[in-house]
């Protein structure tokens, strides 16, 4: 999908360089278009000194290669390797930790965020949000996911009371200052990384705009679920970290 600018060159409406990060791991089909969808539509236009950051971990289809490939050709795109694939949250966590520029962007690599999306959230950034994010709507997953995620947000509706779609969205930007503050506090949920630093960060009082944001289905194969008993043992362990994010500020208050 080419995004239509109407003509119009996009603005990135400040002077601070953006760190574009992706976890990736077994996108072979796919990278080589993504990539070149978000140089095209949004790399192009930011400032000089912004960056390109994947972090591959223990892809078997020929991924590590295609990536090798693109920093030969856009020599800008920085990829930290590593042998073992140890989840989304670790790859997610390690970006965070190594992205240098002010604001810090982070995405999917699997091409279902459309790229053009992010001058929607662009265009918020004059008015002094710390956070702001992209709420799918639309959402092309498989039943099974859609289904999960709404009795997922329901339960943070309830719990929390915050006024949000779509809690593990990964497609926002961050100050960098803000996510440095937050981060070393992500410890309660295992695989929902973005879910918890939404959370803090709205819990820490922080300024978030949520924005709507398109999704389109997978361009190659299909969405990577769990295996269901896999899934079951997540959820639980979501559950719990829900309430452990729950008590520890109900502890600070007292």
């Amino acid at each position: 999908m080419i995004c239509n600018l109407n003509s119009a060159t996009p603005i990135w409406p400040s002077r601070d360089p953006v760190s574009i990060c992706m976890p990736i791991c077994n996108e072979v089909d796919v990278i080589q278009i993504v990539v070149q969808e978000w140089i095209d539509e949004v790399f192009k236009y930011l400032p000089s000194g912004s960056e390109f950051i994947f972090d591959e971990a223990g892809s078997t289809d020929g991924t590590k290669e295609a990536l090798l490939e693109l920093k030969k050709k856009y020599p800008f795109i920085r990829v930290n390797f590593h042998d073992a694939k140890d989840g989304f949250a670790n790859a997610t966590k390690r970006l965070y930790q190594e992205a240098h520029c002010p604001w810090i962007f982070c995405t999917d690599s699997d091409g279902q965020y459309i790229a053009c999306d992010f001058w929607k959230l662009a265009k918020q950034i004059e008015h002094n949000y710390d956070l702001i994010r992209g709420a799918k709507i639309g959402r092309k997953d498989p039943l099974f996911r859609r289904i999960a995620s709404l009795f997922f947000n329901k339960i943070i509706w309830f719990l929390f009371n915050m006024n949000f779609l779509d809690f593990n969205s990964t497609f926002f930007l961050i100050k960098k200052n803000v996510l440095d503050q937050i981060l070393p506090h992500i410890n309660c949920m295992e695989t929902l990384i973005n879910t918890e630093l939404l959370l803090r960060t709205e819990l820490e009082n922080y300024n978030i705009k949520q924005i709507y944001i398109l999704h389109r289905p997978r361009r190659f194969g299909v969405s990577r679920g769990l295996h269901p008993i896999t899934f079951i043992k997540h959820s639980i362990k979501a559950l719990i970290g829900l309430f452990k994010i729950k008590a520890s500020y109900r502890t600070q208050k007292l």
